[in-house]
């Protein structure tokens, strides 16, 4: 979203979008407009389409941009206990695996391997797949 195609819809009245939310938070990247970061206590600025200006808040002339850089680490306090609640079960598992033992022979419950990545330096089966993107770095 550019502040070129911004700005046009803006002058010509046809500029529908009130507020974006950036999850990327990626400064004058995807969002152009997006061109700080904010905070969880002032979440929110307005971007000025006519002269490129920002004001803090969500009120005034242009288009509101929340563009907070932590929000995933935002979780809701009853989403926090319920995700405690289903990954306590898993601990014993975790606390007790014999790492030493390759791959196929680790004693976790499949949930947990299956969210395994690397494994003694080494791409799992799952993830096996990525490694044709590292050798291309």
């Amino acid at each position: 979203v550019t502040k070129k195609a911004i700005k046009k819809l803006f002058d010509e009245g046809k500029l529908r979008l009130k507020v974006i939310a950036d999850i990327s938070c990626d400064i004058e990247g995807a969002v152009e407009f997006t061109v700080k970061c904010t905070e969880p206590g002032e979440p929110t600025f307005v971007y000025n389409p006519k002269d490129e200006s920002i004001k803090d808040g969500y009120k005034g002339e242009g288009v509101v941009v929340l563009a907070v850089d932590n929000l995933p680490a935002e979780i809701a306090r009853e989403s926090s206990e319920y995700f405690s609640h289903v990954l306590k079960k898993f601990v014993p598992s975790i606390v007790n695996a014999d790492y030493s033992r390759k791959f196929e022979e680790l004693n976790l419950p499949e949930e947990l391997k299956r969210a395994v990545i690397l494994y003694h330096g080494e791409l799992t089966p799952d993830y096996k797949y990525l490694e044709k993107f590292v050798k291309n770095m």
